[in-house]
């Protein structure tokens, strides 16, 4: 009996030490600061820009993930729970240029990393589109915060943080200088900059990605390729892909996001995705998406 307590004692100890240095991991982390230098923008958010700038914090996913008070993103038993904050509270807190830096490079005020803040998407987001959204954004009322409010994680998810597994945001953003405008030279490159602010966090150009947080998205080009502009141009308005289909997560951010786009900047995206250069280039990857299979 005594020898069985002993091992008990043991095991129940070198658990703890365990939990406790993964604990430690994971909180060292979460407090790493990262050195990004706060940057102005050369557009000023003004009320001119505020209805433009709702339509914008649509199309580009703000509140979709944010909601109008703060959003659950995702929870699981023992990993945690990852909360989009609530931003009618949060953005008064930041200056302009803090927000600037949050969005495009994912560091937040206190030079910590956000979780899967889209920075790696955001990181080229023109000054254009940023100073509407900053315009909207300081037009909205503080709300009381939606409940749960705040992130937290458990055991499994010490691991994942201490290990790298989760998505800290300011780790993934790109190191290049972002237009004043968007490129509107021809439909292909505003397309091209449409998808890689608004698509690339969720797909990969010319292969399935998986995110990570349980969803896998198909290749973007085959996928587009694969659709006229008549039912692409359904499918980013109503979430209905061909044959009238509900498609998961897509059909519900279509919905809620996308059908702000213009019909422009739709047709954009339809043009970069089959573009002739990117239509050879999908066909030697895919042969069955040039038979419309």
């Amino acid at each position: 009996m005594k020898i069985f307590l002993r091992i008990a004692a043991i095991a129940a100890i070198t658990i703890l030490l365990a939990l406790s240095s993964l604990y430690a991991a994971s909180q060292w982390r979460l407090a790493q600061h990262y050195d990004v230098p706060l940057a102005q923008l050369r557009i000023t958010p003004s009320k001119a820009l505020v209805a433009e700038g709702e339509r914008r914090a649509h199309m580009f996913g703000c509140t979709g993930c944010h909601h109008e008070a703060g959003n659950v993103l995702f929870k699981a038993p023992g990993v945690g729970r990852l909360v989009a904050p609530n931003l009618t509270r949060k953005a008064p807190l930041y200056s302009d240029a803090e927000l600037v830096r949050l969005i495009r490079h994912g560091v937040k005020r206190d030079g910590t990393s956000a979780i899967a803040m889209p920075a790696a998407a955001f990181s080229g987001l023109s000054d254009e589109d940023i100073a509407a959204i900053i315009s909207w954004l300081r037009t909205q009322a503080q709300v009381a915060d939606a409940k749960p409010a705040r992130t937290s994680w458990g055991p499994i998810g010490w691991f994942a943080v201490a290990t790298g597994r989760v998505p800290f945001s300011a780790e993934r953003a790109r190191n290049i200088a972002p237009p004043l405008e968007r490129p509107r030279a021809t439909p292909a490159k505003q397309g091209e900059y449409l998808v890689q602010s608004i698509c690339s966090d969720c797909h990969k150009l010319d292969e399935e990605n998986d995110n990570g947080w349980g969803m896998r998205t198909p290749p973007l080009r085959q996928m587009g390729q694969a659709y006229s502009l008549a039912d692409f141009q359904t499918l980013m308005r109503t979430g209905k892909a061909m044959g009238n289909r509900e498609v998961g997560e897509m059909s519900s951010v279509a919905r809620g996001d996308l059908s702000h786009m213009t019909d422009a900047e739709i047709e954009a995206i339809h043009s970069y995705l089959n573009a002739a250069e990117n239509s050879d280039r999908v066909a030697a990857a895919h042969p069955s998406a040039s038979n419309g299979k």
